[in-house]
C-alpha cells in the first residue's frame, strides 16, 4: 500500500491544464464544457433521462475526474432538470469518480477558473475537495442533493471493490487516450464496468480504439459508433443488453426499501443514522431509554474531532481519513441547515509526550504518508505560538481538526428531526428484550410491547444486555471527563491531545479527559478522576505554569461501548431466527463524532438500496460478522 501521488500538471498558452506525466490535456484547448455536454450528457440520453427515471436517484459513473469538468457540467444540468421538474421522481444525484492522481487543491483552483459559467459550483467542489488519500470520500453538494463520490487511487484497484449494490445508470468512460495511458485500459475495467451496471445502462467515450472496443464487447457491452465532437469523425457509445428477466434475483434491480425503521438509542450513532434515513425517504421510529437525547457517552460538554493516523499506510488509517472527512462536511451541513451548535475547526496538536509518542512520530514524520494538509510535524515554539499557551514538547499538529458539543450537537439535531415528516420518538422507552416474528420483532419494555418492520441498534454500551447480541465483543468502559476553570489557560486556541485531552474554553469550561476504567459499574461522579486527570495532564504535559491553578467545577462520566480491534460495529447482523432486517450501529468508543457520520451513511444506503460510501475492505472493516464468524468456528 502506497502514498498517492498528486498529478503533475502545467498550463498551456490556452490556459489549459496538461498532464505532464502523459502529454495529454485535460480538457479541449476550445469548447471543453460544449465537448463534455456532447459526448458524456447528450449520448448518455441526459438530462432526457432523468425526467422519466423512476428511482428516487440517477448513478453515473466516470473514469478519470481529472479537473472535476464532466461533473461540474453534468452537477450543472442536474440542477437545471431539478428546478424545471420540482416534482419528478428522480430528486438525487450520485456521481461516482475515479482518479489515481488527484489534482492538488492550488492546481485544481487554477484549472477551474476558467468555467466562470460554473463559479458556484466550482466553489462548493474546492471546498469540499478531500485531501489526497485512497479509497472513497463522499462530498455531500447542494444541500445534500448532489453526492459525489470521489474514488482515489488507481481505478482498476478500486473498482472490483465497488459493492454491487452501487450499480449504475450511466457511465463517463474518461481517461487519457489509450495510447498514452494504456495501464488504464484493461480488460478487467470493462468487465467491472459492465458488472456495476443494469440492464439498460448506457455508456459513452471519446475513443474508438480497438482496444476500447474490443473490451467492451468481450465484457458484455453492445456497441455503436456515432459522430464525434466537433472535428472528430466519430466516438463510441455503448450499453448493457441483458434483458432484466435474464438475470439472477442477486442482479435485479429491485425497488428500494421503504419499510420504516426502529432505532433503539438516543445518542450521536441514533441520531445520525435517523438523519441519513429520513433523508432518503424512510421513517423513523426513535427508542430512547432515557428522559431525553444524549445522556450516555454522547453527553460530553466538548469533544476532539480529529482522525488516528497510524505509521504507515493502513486500511484503518485509510478509513479514519475517509470518517474525518465525512464528518467534517456532516456538521458543517447540520449548520447551514440551521442547527446552533458549537463548533471549532481550531486544530489538534497531538504532542510528543512520552517517548513512545515521541518515537512513533519520528516513524511518522520518515514514512511521509499522510498528506501535509491533514498533519505537519512542529516543534516546541511552534506548538507553542499555534496553541497560544507554552508548551514544552513539539508533536503533530492536524490543522483541519478540532472540537464540538457532542450533547449540544444531539440535542439540535434531534429538535431538526422532531420538525420532519416521517420522524418520531419515544423516551423513557427502554426496549428490554427482542422477540422476532413473521412480520418483524416485538420489542419488550417493562411495560408494553412494540412492533418494528425494519430495527436498527445503537444503544452504545447497552448492547450486550439483550440476548442477540449477548457474544458479541462489546465492552462496557467508563470515562469520566472533568470540566475546569483556568484563568491561565485562557489564550488556548487549539485543542491538545497527549494521553488524554484538554479543549479550548467553552462558556468559561476548559474539558479534560478523560478516564479509562474496565471494572467500574457506576456512572456516578468521583472526585478522584478529577483529581486523575488533572494530575496525567501535568505529568504529561511536563507541568506548565498554566497547568498549577485548575480548578474543577463539574464533570461527566458515561460508559463507552468498545469492541478489541478499536472500530465499530456497523452492518446487517445476520441472526438465523431473525425474518427481518437487523442492523447494528454500535462499538464507537471515545469516537463517536468521527465515526458516527460516516456510518450513518453507509448504513442508511444499505437499507435503502442507495449507492455505498466505501468499498468491500470498508465494510468488512465494520461488519458484525467479522467476530460472529470467529464465533462460530
Amino acid at each position: 500500500m502506497s502514498a498517492l501521488s498528486h498529478a503533475r500538471i502545467h498550463f498551456n498558452a490556452q490556459g489549459t491544464p496538461v498532464a505532464t506525466d502523459f502529454d495529454d490535456i485535460y480538457f479541449s484547448n476550445d469548447g471543453g464544457l460544449a465537448e463534455t455536454d456532447y459526448v458524456f450528457l447528450q449520448q448518455n440520453g441526459l438530462p432526457e433521462r432523468w425526467q422519466s427515471h423512476t428511482r428516487p436517484w440517477f448513478h453515473v459513473l466516470e473514469t478519470g475526474f481529472g479537473t472535476g469538468a464532466n461533473f461540474l457540467l453534468c452537477w450543472q444540468r442536474f440542477r437545471e432538470y431539478r428546478r424545471q421538474y420540482p416534482d419528478a421522481q428522480c430528486q438525487r444525484l450520485y456521481f461516482s469518480s475515479f482518479e489515481k492522481y488527484p489534482l492538488s487543491r492550488a492546481d485544481l483552483t487554477q484549472a477551474l477558473s476558467v468555467h466562470t459559467e460554473l463559479a458556484p459550483l466550482c466553489q462548493q467542489l474546492l471546498a469540499a475537495y478531500p485531501p489526497a488519500t485512497a479509497g472513497c470520500h463522499r462530498l455531500l453538494l447542494d444541500g445534500g442533493q448532489v453526492m459525489l463520490d470521489l474514488w482515489l487511487g488507481d481505478v482498476n484497484v478500486l473498482l472490483p471493490t465497488v459493492p454491487e449494490q452501487n450499480r449504475v445508470d450511466a457511465i463517463f468512460l474518461d481517461g487519457f487516450a489509450p495510447a498514452k495511458n494504456p495501464d488504464m485500459w484493461q480488460p478487467g475495467l470493462f468487465q467491472q464496468l459492465f458488472r456495476l451496471s443494469y440492464p439498460g445502462t448506457r455508456l459513452a467515450t471519446f475513443t474508438c480504439a480497438g482496444v476500447v472496443k474490443r473490451g467492451l464487447s468481450a465484457a458484455g457491452f453492445q456497441l455503436a459508433k456515432v459522430k464525434g465532437f466537433g472535428k472528430k469523425r466519430e466516438m463510441l457509445i455503448a450499453w448493457h443488453p441483458q434483458p432484466a428477466a435474464s438475470l439472477s434475483p442477486d442482479r435485479q434491480h429491485s425497488d428500494p426499501v421503504s419499510d420504516p425503521v426502529t432505532i433503539i438509542g438516543g445518542g450521536l450513532a441514533a441520531l445520525t443514522t435517523a438523519y441519513a434515513l429520513l433523508r432518503r425517504g424512510i421513517a423513523v421510529n426513535l427508542l430512547c431509554a432515557d428522559v431525553e437525547v444524549a445522556q450516555g457517552a454522547s453527553h460530553n460538554r466538548q469533544g476532539a474531532l480529529y482522525p488516528n493516523l497510524p505509521v504507515k499506510l493502513t486500511p484503518q488509517g485509510l478509513f479514519h481519513c475517509q470518517a474525518f472527512w465525512q464528518a467534517r462536511q456532516f456538521y458543517q451541513h447540520c449548520q447551514q441547515l440551521g442547527l446552533e451548535f458549537p463548533l471549532d475547526y481550531c486544530g489538534v496538536l497531538h504532542l510528543a509526550s512520552t517517548e513512545q509518542l515521541a518515537e512513533r512520530q519520528q516513524k511518522m514524520a520518515a514514512a511521509a504518508v499522510w498528506p501535509q494538509e491533514l498533519l505537519q510535524f512542529v516543534d516546541a515554539a511552534a506548538a507553542t505560538k499555534l496553541a497560544g499557551v507554552s508548551l514544552q514538547q513539539g508533536g503533530i499538529f492536524l490543522p483541519l481538526a478540532g472540537w464540538l458539543a457532542p450533547q449540544a450537537f444531539c440535542q439540535a439535531l434531534w429538535r431538526y428531526l422532531s420538525t420532519q415528516p416521517g420522524f418520531s420518538s419515544q423516551f423513557n422507552c427502554r426496549v428490554e428484550q427482542l422477540e422476532a416474528h413473521s412480520e418483524g420483532w416485538r420489542l419488550h419494555t417493562a411495560t408494553t410491547t412494540l412492533t418494528a418492520q425494519q430495527l436498527l441498534v445503537a444503544n452504545g454500551a447497552d448492547l450486550t444486555r439483550l440476548a442477540p447480541f449477548a457474544a458479541l465483543p462489546v465492552n462496557r468502559v467508563r470515562g469520566q471527563v472533568s470540566h475546569v476553570e483556568a484563568p491561565d489557560l485562557a489564550p488556548l486556541r487549539t485543542v491538545i491531545c497527549h494521553k488524554g485531552y484538554l479543549t479550548p474554553a467553552w462558556q468559561g469550561l476548559h474539558c479534560i479527559g478523560a478516564t479509562f476504567d474496565r471494572t467500574a459499574e457506576t456512572a456516578e461522579l468521583m472526585d478522584a478522576d478529577d483529581t486523575q486527570n488533572i494530575a496525567e495532564l501535568r505529568q504529561q504535559l511536563q507541568a506548565p505554569d498554566w497547568s498549577q491553578h485548575l480548578t474543577v467545577d463539574s464533570a461527566k462520566a458515561a460508559f463507552r461501548a468498545t469492541v478489541p480491534d478499536h472500530l465499530p460495529l456497523c452492518g446487517r447482523y445476520h441472526n438465523n431466527a431473525a425474518p427481518a432486517p437487523l442492523w447494528l450501529n454500535v462499538g464507537l468508543g471515545a469516537r463517536g463524532l468521527l465515526f458516527a457520520p460516516l456510518q450513518a451513511e453507509i448504513l442508511a444506503a444499505q437499507i435503502s438500496g442507495e449507492p455505498i460510501p466505501t468499498g468491500q475492505t470498508g465494510l468488512q472493516l465494520l461488519s458484525p460478522a467479522r467476530f460472529t464468524k470467529k464465533t462460530a468456528t
